[in-house]
């Protein structure tokens, strides 16, 4: 019970992270904080917190960004997958490593997002949209260090 505890205000806070406004000239520098702890539980807690979850966790994004309904549910959904098809090596490789694989699962998480609503409306071009990838990427460390604390925290 502490768990699905814990990973609800971890999705708590991750939905304020997503929403606090950020300093003028810095909002595109904000990481993706759903998807990586969308991506951590899927690889570190698979039992509790899985695809669906993920799903649900992409389903509040897109309400909250004022997306689509869906379209960053299955893209959130997506990231969940690789870290559960992951999850027994991510384990043991070192956080550098896991920084890497969240930046391309992330970055590919945007690119899905940017081309479908490119579909749907107009977007603006270049890749700066890929930002957020590269500061998720780079607090990887720092989130999945605070959520394990955390988590190992509880049980003693």
């Amino acid at each position: 019970m502490q768990d699905y505890s814990l990973i609800l205000a971890s999705i708590f806070f991750a939905c304020i992270l997503t929403i606090v406004p950020f300093p003028d000239g810095t909002a595109e520098f904000r990481p993706e904080w759903i998807a990586m702890v969308a991506f951590y539980w899927a690889a570190f807690k698979p039992d509790r917190f899985g695809i669906s979850a993920a799903w649900m966790c992409g389903l509040l994004l897109d309400v909250m960004d004022g997306t689509f309904l869906g379209m960053q549910a299955f893209t959130v959904a997506a990231i969940a997958y690789v870290a559960l098809v992951m999850q027994h090596r991510l384990s043991k490789y070192p956080f550098s490593y896991q920084s890497v694989i969240v930046f391309l699962t992330v970055g590919i998480h945007l690119t899905a997002v940017h081309w479908l609503q490119g579909l749907f409306s107009v977007v603006s071009g270049g890749y700066s949209y890929l930002i957020p990838a590269l500061s998720s990427g780079l607090l990887w460390t720092v989130v999945a260090l605070l959520l394990m604390s955390l988590q190992h925290g509880l049980k003693h």
